[in-house]
């Protein structure tokens, strides 16, 4: 018979290589968002060569990120997260503000995160008129053409808005469609530095929508939106129609999401 304790044995089922690699990406957070090998040691209380090769596998398993001497964590870091945040229903916690927002506006209001190429309606809450195009939840559309798309795109660190430039096609779907990779630069620093992004009959003839991102601290989690008629609107007007009510459904998702810290950090709610 053994006379190993249960201390003994749960001394020998512990892996450090998983608990210092996981050290590593708990070192992370919204006051160290980039580090060095050094900074990262330092945080860990792990050898610098031990710290690099954890550093470097993440960044191989696509889980952290490089720019020079900083890394960073990549959202595929999320994907850890992913049976924990599955227990938290999201459309509880956006439903309500979204009904708000289609009554405020009388569109469709959606709430959105950012999923390769596409975004993807986590919940929808449909307007009242019909449509050609039809949302549901789950429903899952280019991102490049689209408010809530473009207002995610515009928050995006330079490495990854550059993946994402390398592996989009921008085709028109309609005769407004912006297709040249300059322009949507451009125009995404311009609605990173307003704060929302307007998308009028671009997407599909006859619809318009408007967009603001949803933050945990500086960080961009999804974006809420509205879709209306679009045809020939004038984008002053659809905006100052839209804006402030769609500034206040941001506003209390936020708030709530604040309250589930490891579901507000994810981009990805599917």
């Amino acid at each position: 018979m053994s006379s190993r304790g249960p201390e003994s044995a749960d001394k020998e089922e512990f892996v450090n290589s998983l608990a210092r690699g996981l050290a590593v990406i708990r070192a992370f957070g919204p006051d160290r968002p980039q580090m060095t090998l050094s900074e990262v040691a330092a945080t860990t209380n792990l050898n610098p060569a031990v710290a690099r090769r954890f550093l470097l596998t993440l960044v191989r398993l696509g889980y952290a990120g490089r720019d020079g001497k900083n890394f960073m964590l990549r959202p595929r870091v999320l994907e850890l997260s992913a049976g924990y945040l599955a227990s938290i229903n999201i459309a509880q916690i956006a439903q309500p503000h979204l009904q708000g927002l289609r009554d405020a506006t009388d569109d469709g209001a959606s709430l959105t995160t950012l999923d390769g190429q596409d975004i993807i309606h986590v919940c929808h809450v449909p307007a009242r008129r019909l449509y050609r195009l039809v949302i549901t939840n789950g429903t899952r559309v280019v991102a490049y053409a689209t408010a809530p798309g473009r207002v995610m795109l515009a928050h995006l660190d330079p490495e990854s808005l550059d993946q994402f430039m390398s592996g989009v096609r921008l085709e028109s779907r309609t005769d407004r469609t912006v297709t040249s990779p300059a322009r949507f630069r451009e125009m995404l620093a311009e609605v990173r530095e307003r704060g929302y992004a307007v998308v009028i009959d671009e997407y599909e003839s006859g619809i318009s929508g408007i967009a603001a991102p949803v933050f945990d601290g500086t960080t961009v989690v999804g974006a809420v939106s509205c879709m209306g008629p679009g045809r020939d609107v004038l984008a002053e007007e659809f905006i100052s129609a839209r804006l402030p009510a769609l500034r206040a459904a941001v506003r209390h998702i936020s708030e709530e999401l604040s309250r589930f810290p490891a579901f507000a950090h994810s981009v990805r709610w599917t």
